[in-house]
């Protein structure tokens, strides 16, 4: 059996699987002034299967072709299948490219994304000409003006982090000054994402954290100061949003005035069928610039 332990090392990865597959916030969407969102994460695209890019291009064809087509792509990170680990020089470039020539180039709306821990370029045996920034290609591929940006979209401001340095999973403190500051001069409403979810419960569908005594989460999971983020996010109601990917699976909780939603994966169990339940999704918001918002979780494949 697939499990994110053998396949990541420990390294990423409560709703009820996919039966009851809409999701709305209590508040319903009122203000005709609205802005529709298609957040995609975890696609983990493989280069050397063909088949799987012709695929995803489908997918987001068909997105695009919906009555209702997004006005924006919002991209949770894991963009590509893997590029931290010992992959070659080669390998990483095709990864990327692919990413352009599969997705990029065959968008046209505005688009954002974030970086995934896969997206990142580690220092690896094997590997001869990683550069001295690791997140470089990603926020190049990416269209990123920074690992971590802010952008006004539609009546909502989107603040995307970048939550995987060498370390762990965390902010440095130059990152949380700039978010503090951003938060705080913001009236618009606010989606914040993130790569690994700030607030989740999909951490225990995972069967590895039972230890028969209690729950061991791995810090890779969730960047660390979760405290940090609820004092931040209940002194500054504005944010409203918080979006994630990572584990693969769907959870929405809501504390305070700000509401977390963990977005599954278009890849599934990376190209292997339903993970813990959950098959391959992406997920739709409509936001309105009143602070209210409602989501749908598609499945699809």
């Amino acid at each position: 059996m697939l499990t994110r332990r053998n396949l990541l090392r420990a390294c990423a990865g409560v709703a009820g699987g996919a039966a009851a597959m809409k999701l709305s916030h209590a508040d319903d969407t009122t203000d005709s002034s609205t802005l529709r969102v298609a957040f995609l994460t975890d696609i983990h695209l493989p280069a050397g299967r063909p088949e799987i890019a012709e695929r995803v291009a489908k997918l987001i064809d068909s997105i695009q072709a919906r009555p209702n087509s997004p006005d924006l792509f919002v991209f949770g990170g894991d963009n590509v299948m893997a590029v931290d680990g010992d992959q070659s020089d080669d390998e990483v470039h095709e990864q990327f490219d692919l990413w352009n020539r599969t997705v990029t180039r065959r968008l046209k709306t505005p688009f954002l994304s974030v970086i995934g821990n896969h997206d990142i370029w580690w220092n690896a045996p094997g590997k001869k000409s990683a550069p001295a920034d690791p997140k470089r290609l990603a926020t190049e591929h990416y269209r990123m003006p920074h690992r971590y940006f802010s952008r006004s979209v539609g009546g909502w401001k989107f603040i995307l982090l970048d939550c995987y340095q060498q370390d762990g999973c965390r902010l440095d403190e130059r990152q949380w000054s700039w978010l503090e500051s951003e938060v705080r001069q913001e009236n618009q409403p606010v989606c914040v994402v993130t790569h690994a979810p700030v607030l989740s419960v999909t951490h225990f569908l995972e069967p590895s954290v039972d230890t028969g005594k209690g729950y061991e989460i791995p810090g890779s999971w969730l960047p660390k100061g979760v405290t940090r983020f609820r004092e931040l996010f209940r002194a500054h109601p504005s944010v409203r949003l918080a979006l994630s990917g990572h584990m693969h699976t769907v959870d929405r909780v809501e504390v305070d005035t700000t509401a977390y939603v963990c977005g599954g994966a278009v890849s599934g169990a990376w190209w292997d069928g339903e993970y813990l339940g959950f098959p391959p999704l992406w997920i739709e918001l409509i936001l309105s610039s009143d602070g209210t918002w409602s989501h749908e979780v598609h499945p699809w494949g």
